[in-house]
């Protein structure tokens, strides 16, 4: 069984491409909610409060903003999958706000939701092989995510990135 999930690092894979990449260098990954007057952001607020109240609220108390999401699936481990060359922000767990944070997926038709700490990513990593991986990811096309192992951050004020966490894009991706 290929192990495909990293429990000592988070990934943000920069769906939109590499444009927003500078303003996440000098301000970090910001949750959507970080900018109110945004059409996108009025367009999808009753979305995020949904997805906060079933992953986070338990966990964390009432909603503070939309949260900025990683996870642990390591797509370069993944030959042929949509974001096996894509760039993306590789962060430390250590670097991430653990006491602002869940791990959710969706296993057997329920939602496990948990603290996030090394353990929980362990008990991720040895259920989430490579081939459950590509089987759940993108199974709902409005959600790729939805299924597989992500994390939710709900950081003050998002999550600062080092220059040396960016792994660009390959040649084609």
């Amino acid at each position: 069984m290929q192990t495909v999930c990293r429990v000592d690092t988070l990934y943000h894979y920069l769906l939109a491409g590499d444009d927003n990449l500078p303003g996440i260098l000098s301000r970090g990954l910001l949750p959507l909610s970080a900018f109110p007057e945004s059409e996108r952001w009025q367009r999808f607020e009753p979305f995020y409060r949904s997805l906060y109240a079933q992953w986070a609220e338990p966990l964390l108390g009432p909603f503070r903003n939309s949260g900025v999401y990683f996870t642990p699936i390591d797509f370069r481990r993944l030959p042929g999958s949509y974001l096996y060359k894509r760039t993306r922000i590789a962060v430390p767990l250590a670097a991430l706000p653990a006491e602002r944070a869940v791990l959710t997926y969706e296993l057997d038709g329920q939602r496990i939701i948990a603290p996030l700490t090394t353990e929980a990513l362990e008990q991720a990593a040895a259920i989430w092989s490579a081939e459950m991986v590509k089987a759940w990811y993108a199974r709902n096309p409005n959600m790729s995510f939805y299924y597989v192992p992500q994390v939710a951050v709900f950081p003050e004020d998002g999550v600062p990135v080092q220059p040396g966490w960016v792994e660009r894009a390959e040649e084609g991706g």
